[in-house]
Formats: structure tokens, sequence, C-alpha cells
């Protein structure tokens, strides 16, 4: 039991202890996880460190019911999902007081892991399609405003990186870096960005000829300008369609290469509570590989119909 509130009043003082789980599960660089952890924020109080002065020495859990305890909000579900007991292995939904989901085979909650799963599988999705949107949406106004060479040259580039086969290019990729979630973020968006790029290329070149680009051409507004203010804003409308598809494409491609050990080990992820639970389904253990294939099967279907609306929506034939 991780035992650490949210928010706490304790012998007067308000402190946030939850905050240390998150740096130590967030924080992906050790260099700047050590600096948050040093970092005093007014005379004794450190944040985002383990240790508390006024526990003098106790952990959170022991002073929970003690005379000096205040308000405080306690988390709904108070397990970590990497903490290992060995004393709760492979229980189903309800053998066990304080785990709702059961526990898989080394006594992680299960539940708690798939809160947590979720927040990777948003994290990457998110961050990659962020980074896929930034560099389709800039290379495609580049080539939809200048034309010529330029349109030629980035236009076979993005043809090529289409050409190979999308999730066996991830894995190649990833096998050659450390495991680390940072890399899965940034290697799916690298890889993401064609089709946006043909998006925001094809709606430039159809508004470049409009007049007001032609009108700001010839006050002698800058080409940057011009794309960044007029080309790209009247283009971008299509890519929100195509972001909302490329999240859900994001998130099973995460737990894709969670499920076939290509991921993140150290974060909780739903492929690999699959993975782990199909070597139980003949010993009961359905709720390992069910619980978090209908997490996929929700968020997936929630992402596809967000995408179908966003189409419908923005598309002006079907308004009319």
């Amino acid at each position: 039991m991780s035992g650490l509130a949210i928010v706490a009043q304790y012998k007067g003082e308000w402190v946030a202890p939850a905050m240390v789980a998150y740096v130590e599960s967030w924080v992906p660089w050790q260099s700047l996880r050590y600096e948050l952890q040093s970092w005093e924020a007014s005379a004794g109080f450190f944040p985002f460190a383990e240790h508390y002065a006024i526990l003098e020495g106790k952990k959170w859990k022991e002073v929970r019911e003690s005379e000096e305890m205040g308000f405080a909000i306690w988390p709904p579900v108070p397990w970590n999902p990497n903490q290992f007991d060995p004393s709760v292995l492979r229980l189903k939904p309800g053998e066990a007081p304080g785990h709702l989901l059961g526990t898989d085979d080394r006594g992680r909650d299960v539940l708690a892991r798939l809160i947590h799963g979720s927040v990777v599988a948003m994290l990457v999705g998110v961050v990659a399609m962020s980074i896929a949107t930034t560099i389709g949406s800039l290379l495609g106004v580049t080539a939809g405003y200048f034309r010529g060479w330029v349109d030629m040259v980035l236009s076979r580039v993005a043809e090529v990186v289409m050409c190979f086969p999308f999730f066996f290019l991830v894995i190649a990729v990833i096998a050659f870096l450390e495991p680390s979630i940072i890399n899965i973020m940034v290697t799916l968006g690298l890889i993401s960005w064609t089709s946006i790029f043909r998006l925001v290329r094809g709606e430039v070149l159809k508004t470049r000829e409009m007049e007001f680009v032609t009108a700001a051409r010839a006050l002698g507004v800058p080409s940057w300008r011009i794309m960044t203010h007029h080309l790209l804003p009247n283009a971008i409308s299509p890519v929100f369609v195509s972001v909302a598809f490329g999240i859900a494409s994001a998130v099973l491609t995460e737990t894709s290469l969670s499920f076939l050990g290509f991921g993140d080990p150290s974060m909780p992820s739903w492929g690999e509570i699959v993975s782990q639970g199909r070597n139980y389904i003949n010993q009961g253990l359905w709720h390992l590989a069910v619980l978090p294939g209908v997490a996929i099967f929700v968020t997936l279907t929630g992402f596809n119909l967000l995408g179908q609306g966003l189409r419908d929506a923005l598309d002006p034939k079907l308004r009319l």
C-alpha cells in the first residue's frame, strides 16, 4: 500500500505527499527527478521529497489515524501500480480485501495498473500526435506554399516513409533504443506525420490562390507570416479529424509494443497486462486479459467515434 495522501494537513502544515509518487513515476529523466526532489519551496519544505521532517521518521500510513492528522484526502485506490505483494498473488476480483479487480502474478493491484495504464496510453497518444501534427503541418504548409522543387523533395520523403510497413518500422526503431516511454512517443511522432502532411499540403495548394493570400503577397508580407497567419489556420480543420484517428492508432501501437515486450518495463501498460494475463487464462484468471482488453476497446472506439463526429461536423457537404 502506498499510504500517500493526495493533500493532508499534519501538525498544522499543509502538504501534498502524492506529488512524491508522481515525480517517481512520470519524470523520465533521473537528473530532473533529483533536482525536483532537492528543490526547497520554503524553509525546510521539500514538496517533491520522500521524507518530511514533520513525520519524524514515520510513514504517512503510520500517522493516518493519529491525533496530529487533520484534514486529508486519501486516494480511492491506495495501491502503487508497481508494488509487489507476495501475500496476494493471482487473486480474482473480490477475493482480497481492497483489491477490487484482483491482483496479477506478482501481487500488483490490477485496478491501479489499469488506471495508471490509461495515463500511459493517453500520454503516448497525445504526445506522439502532437509531434506528428507539428512536423506534418510545418512541412505541409511549406510544400504547398513554395511548390516547385521544395514540394517535390518533401513529397518524395513522405512517400518513402509511407512505403515502409508502419508497425514493423516502429518495432525496428524501438528495438535499437533503450526501453523508454519517451522513445516510444518520439518514434511514433516522427513516423506518423505523413497523413497530416498530405492533408495540409492539399489545403494550402487550394488556399494559396485565393485573393487574401494574393493581397498579402502584394503588400509585402513575409512568406513565413503568410504561411503561419493566413494559410495554416485555414488548412488546419481537416487535421483535427486525422489527429483523433491518429491518437487511437498511437494507443493501439503502444499497447501492441508492450504486448510484444518492446514497451517500457517501468510503466504499467494495458498491453503488458494482456500479455501477462494470456498465460493464466487456463487458471481462471480471466480478469488479467479481459479487463485491459475492454479498456483498449473502449478507448479506441471513443477516439474513432470522435474522429467520425469531427469529420461530419467539419464537412460542409453534410451541412447542406
